[in-house]
């Protein structure tokens, strides 16, 4: 059995290998860093294929397309318009900010986009009660990697009943359009669509497969050599069997992914330490974030309804810079994700938002379970899908992604530091 394991592991290195060698690996806005950002990447992306009056040249087919697609209810009117990340405000009450607003004369198409970021309170009832205030009719479209249904905490005062939605006034249940989509399966058909009726625009063509290249990287959709692998799983004999199964049981089980967790822990703490600008933070208000192997495995334990994301537990690393003591870095598994980022004490001259005018793409954050003040951070994921670029930190052995990592987030520090 042990023999047969080393083998299958071999020849589906071979196959990974492949992979890279085809050059699926390769995507320019994955380089860039901004693969999974909505705010830099996926919005603005979105909004300029489905505005008629985008770049690419099209006018309305692209959001024909998705509507006839999505959304047939919704009509398209002359007066359509289309805005990313909207703050909305109408008679002095802030709704919040939306991602993606389509709206005509008498409707609004609301597209909540959400790659790795986490739900806010009540954020769809608040997005619904905007368009009613508008006296427009609302329709929602709740857009994730996977098409996973969006958690009460976002909904609010809207029930999901088996899939369906409605909003809960106590005097009667009134119907919500209100509908979950993919990247992973329809997005991507979407932009297969599009790409298949704009013809002969070489560029554009290219572009759009570059997009659809980097949702495939996301949803670990891209591999080649798929069918030889299961070619491998499939034509096995009993004991191969058993060993192939006793593989997947360890890998799926919380154990063997806290140890996981728990090692890349003591790895990142340990090479910031080693610069000799860093203690391991010893103060009373981190001292239940501290991880340990009983802590990471729980973490991975399996979900259920009463375990809501922004429930859940929060461990890791914190480190304390010696040069001014006031910065708090934190590495830490919360939610679905990994996080790091900077906790300020009060007072200190340095701002969260001077962070922030460094690093863009941070998130400002308000106090957390178990962290007591408000702090910056970046989120990775998806730690707990194991995927994504969580997953590539998980191993410490000659792996260069993480010391790529750690080397990027040493350099950000000192820039903080010294700021």
């Amino acid at each position: 059995m042990q023999e047969y394991i080393k083998k299958l592991i071999a020849e589906t290195i071979g196959l990974i290998e492949t992979n890279r060698s085809h050059g699926n690996d390769f995507n320019l806005l994955k380089i860039s860093g901004m693969g999974s950002s909505e705010v830099f990447t996926h919005t603005p992306i979105l909004k300029e294929l489905l505005d008629p009056r985008g770049s690419h040249g099209q006018r309305d087919l692209f959001l024909k397309i998705f509507i006839d697609s999505f959304c047939p209810e919704f009509i398209l009117d002359e007066f359509v318009q289309i805005k990313k990340e909207q703050r909305v405000v109408n008679k002095n009450k802030n709704y919040g900010q939306i991602d993606l607003i389509i709206s005509n004369k008498t409707q609004i198409l609301i597209i909540e986009n959400k790659i790795y970021a986490e739900d806010q309170a009540k954020q769809l009832s608040r997005y619904y009660e905007y368009c009613e205030s508008m006296k427009k009719q609302p329709f929602m479209i709740y857009l994730t990697l996977d098409g996973k249904e969006p958690s009460q905490f976002s909904l609010g005062n809207i029930k999901n009943i088996d899939g369906k939605y409605f909003l809960d006034d106590d005097a009667n249940q009134k119907n919500i359009y209100l509908k979950c989509l993919s990247y992973q399966t329809d997005i991507i058909l979407w932009l297969e669509n599009i790409q298949s009726a704009t013809g002969k625009a070489s560029n554009l063509v290219a572009a759009i497969r570059q997009y659809i290249n980097l949702l495939k990287m996301l949803t670990c959709e891209l591999i080649t050599g798929k069918k030889e692998l299961q070619k491998m799983l499939i034509d096995v004999k009993p004991n191969e069997l058993e060993a192939i199964k006793k593989i997947s049981d360890e890998y799926s089980s919380s154990e063997y992914r806290g140890k996981l967790l728990y090692n890349l822990f003591e790895y990142i703490k340990n090479m910031i330490m080693e610069t000799g600008e860093f203690l391991d933070s010893n103060t009373d208000a981190f001292l239940n974030i501290k991880y340990n192997i009983k802590n990471c495995q729980k973490w991975f334990e399996q979900l259920s309804s009463k375990n809501l994301a922004q429930n859940r537990d929060v461990i890791g690393c914190v480190l304390q810079s010696k040069i001014n003591p006031n910065i708090t870095f934190l590495f830490v598994a919360a939610t679905d994700y990994f996080h790091y980022g900077i906790v300020l004490k009060e007072n200190e001259n340095l701002s969260i938002e001077h962070i922030q005018q460094l690093f863009p793409t941070w998130a400002v954050r308000g106090p957390w379970k178990k962290i007591p003040n408000s702090w910056i951070s970046h989120s990775i994921g998806n730690l707990r899908g194991f995927s994504g670029d969580a997953f590539k930190l998980l191993t410490t052995q000659n792996n260069i992604f993480l010391n790529d990592f750690i080397n990027e987030r040493l350099r950000e520090l000192d820039l903080i530091i010294k700021k």
